[in-house]
């Protein structure tokens, strides 16, 4: 399997995703996920492709890695109204995928499915609406944020050093609780931190050996966050940062 594979597990999701109808579709933009300038959000996000311990290997000298399980799980996160819970599961169903390129990849079949517990920030059931509380999270997968720098044609991969990735950070979490419906959230009330940067940039290439082949650099840290509980969750559930649908952004609470 290519160890470039963030790009064909998407595009299976989509797939998936693809199955759904016209209700489903119609909910979805009833709920409120588009914005007025008709911006959209692909709200979601996804873990790595686990396999048991000794059961793969990366191939020295490659960019492949051979693998011998019998099993293997990913999570996949949702920002999506509670009453869609069971019809997404019902559409990952005995579903099946090659995970993969032109060159090689694995099969694979959905065997079972779980819906996982969604995290909730904080168990204080009188904290008032919109009410900031700090937060310690960890990547699971790396972040990407595109910063425009003058001079250069294309957003530039920034690390969290960079000066403007503070704000770009916060304006992309307001951009997404704005996708679902929700605003009032002043950007001079959140506050992001990075605890720890974790010196090994990640790079995945997207649409590997095509016309339209692109590297995507993100970066793998721990930071802490001050926002409205509510704004916190839906960094969870969609992921942090941009092209999260791709599988970058995924995070868990330390």
């Amino acid at each position: 399997m290519p160890l470039n594979n963030q790009y064909p597990i998407s595009a299976w999701i989509y797939k998936v995703l693809s199955r759904a109808d016209e209700e489903f579709t119609k909910l979805l933009h009833d709920e409120g996920y588009i914005l007025e300038n008709g911006k959209t959000f692909k709200l979601f996000t996804f873990s790595p492709l686990y396999f048991p311990k000794y059961t793969w290997k990366i191939l020295p000298k490659s960019d492949r890695m051979q693998v011998w399980a019998r099993k293997s799980f990913l999570t996949i996160s949702f920002q999506l109204p509670e009453q869609t819970e069971k019809f997404v599961m019902g559409l990952f169903k005995e579903q099946k995928a090659f995970i993969g390129d032109k060159n090689s990849g694995i099969n694979l079949e959905v065997e079972s499915i779980e819906a996982l517990k969604e995290v909730k920030i904080g168990e204080d059931k009188n904290l008032e609406i919109g009410r900031c509380v700090n937060v310690k999270i960890r990547t699971i997968t790396a972040i990407v944020l595109g910063i425009d720098v003058k001079g250069e044609d294309n957003e530039q991969y920034v690390p969290p050093i960079h000066p403007d990735y503070k704000r770009v950070f916060l304006q992309n979490l307001i951009d997404k609780y704005a996708a679902v419906g929700k605003s009032g959230t002043d950007i001079n009330t959140l506050n992001f931190e990075v605890i720890k940067l974790f010196p090994k940039t990640v790079m995945q290439t997207i649409k590997a050996d095509t016309p339209a082949e692109t590297k995507v650099r993100g970066y793998n840290y721990e930071f802490e966050l001050k926002a409205p509980q509510e704004l916190i969750e839906v960094g969870l559930n969609s992921g942090f940062g941009s092209m999260c649908s791709l599988g970058f952004g995924f995070c868990e609470v330390i």
